[in-house]
């Protein structure tokens, strides 16, 4: 009989896949990110050989995702090979990065991290404005070489340390941006292809969409004054 393994966070998001209208909604309401939910489906249907979620177009909904029997299956643990490894106690995954730097209302709006790095977003704020934003460490793609992709950031690096992640197949790469230090999510098989090593040079792409900006929304501290009444 073949192991297969589902982790807590799988159950979760197939619950939330059922009730919610994207993969994006869910992965949001679960607290990973999109790619990392992606990957999870991927795996999932990979190990039980079929379809765990559907699409649906149209009607009154407007469109949504339900759980296949299949995916159904799954979250009322209707398999007996299967090992829920998320419920034994674990190390913490890595906080998410948080960076503070200053707004430019540019055309394609960015945010300058010091002296040496900008990164383009996707928010609006106010000319000058200190900012903090929060990217996710699995929103982090990292390579050796630069390639052609749809990211809007592309920042060179260099990998201080490698950690070892919450299960044998994960670790986070703590790098140096310009000034500014981030942990970046990886497989072990990414490290070993890579030849990820501390003093190694890298190439980190994020895309615009994935620095959310945390803390008051814009405008909200520069109400302006307030009319006198009578």
């Amino acid at each position: 009989m073949r192991l297969r393994v589902v982790t807590d966070t799988d159950i979760a998001l197939l619950q939330s896949l059922s009730r919610l209208p994207s993969v994006v909604a869910a992965s949001r309401s679960v607290g990973i990110s999109r790619d990392r939910a992606v990957y999870r489906i991927a795996q999932l249907e990979r190990a039980f050989g079929g379809a765990v979620v559907s699409s649906v177009r149209g009607g009154k909904a407007h469109g949504g995702t339900r759980l296949t029997p299949l995916g159904d299956r799954i979250v009322r643990r209707g398999f007996d090979s299967v090992e829920l490894i998320d419920s034994r106690p674990v190390s913490p995954p890595p906080p998410s990065n948080r960076v503070r730097g200053v707004y430019h209302a540019l055309s394609a709006p960015q945010i300058a991290l010091g002296r040496d790095i900008r990164l383009r977003v996707a928010f609006k704020a106010e000319e000058g404005e200190a900012v903090t934003v929060m990217v996710d460490p699995e929103s982090i793609l990292v390579a050796r070489a630069r390639f052609p992709s749809s990211a809007r950031n592309v920042v060179p690096a260099k990998v201080e340390k490698i950690v070892r992640g919450v299960t044998p197949s994960a670790s986070t790469l703590v790098v140096l941006a310009g000034s500014t230090r981030l942990r970046v999510t990886v497989t072990a098989e990414s490290v070993r292809e890579l030849r990820l090593a501390p003093g190694a040079p890298v190439w980190l792409y994020v895309k615009a969409t994935a620095l959310r900006r945390v803390g008051p929304s814009p405008g909200r501290h520069h109400a302006g004054p307030r009319r006198r009444t009578r």
